[in-house]
């Protein structure tokens, strides 16, 4: 049985199969910055793929903006630099059926990353700032009515054990 060559399409299909995933992360090329009176378009290039993705950013939107500067920033530039993104390698994530920037995404950006595009484990807060957080959220739960109960279960105890100690002795 003769195995056949895959097509360049076939390809492809499989490719974007693979990688299309919700949270995959992939790295891609901004091949163009489109900078119009209301709207951003960054036209992002995979090396496994043949026609480019495109990212919309509308400058409306205050969330837009933001999520903007943040991807100029994660890439080095200021928010008025953006013309000059175009070549640099972005870190992407696949989301609702298209590629976000990740530095566009909360809790993410420069710093979430390494050098070679893949996520660092986050460590987390420190074991103080926990344990302030959780004795704090204790603290917040107590209220008058709890610590009335408190005092009568209290009560109670310590004269049921009064008259145990009595009866025993």
């Amino acid at each position: 049985m003769a195995q056949r060559e895959y097509t360049r399409e076939e390809y492809e299909t499989l490719q974007r199969s693979e990688r299309e995933i919700a949270g995959n992360e992939e790295v891609a090329v901004v091949e163009d910055v489109f900078v119009g009176d209301d709207l951003v378009r960054l036209s992002l290039r995979f090396d496994w793929k043949r026609d480019t993705e495109a990212v919309e950013f509308v400058l409306d939107r205050e969330r837009d903006v933001l999520e903007l500067q943040s991807v100029t920033g994660a890439l080095g530039y200021e928010y008025d630099q953006l013309p000059h993104v175009e070549g640099e390698r972005l870190p992407v994530v696949y989301l609702d059926g298209g590629w976000v920037p990740a530095a566009a995404l909360p809790d993410s950006g420069p710093a979430r990353l390494t050098e070679t595009g893949t996520a660092t484990p986050d460590p987390g807060p420190s074991l103080a700032a926990w344990a302030a957080r959780t004795l704090g959220g204790w603290v917040d739960d107590i209220t008058a009515k709890k610590v009335v109960l408190g005092v009568i279960i209290t009560k109670k105890l310590l004269i049921a054990s009064a008259l145990v100690y009595l009866l025993v002795t």
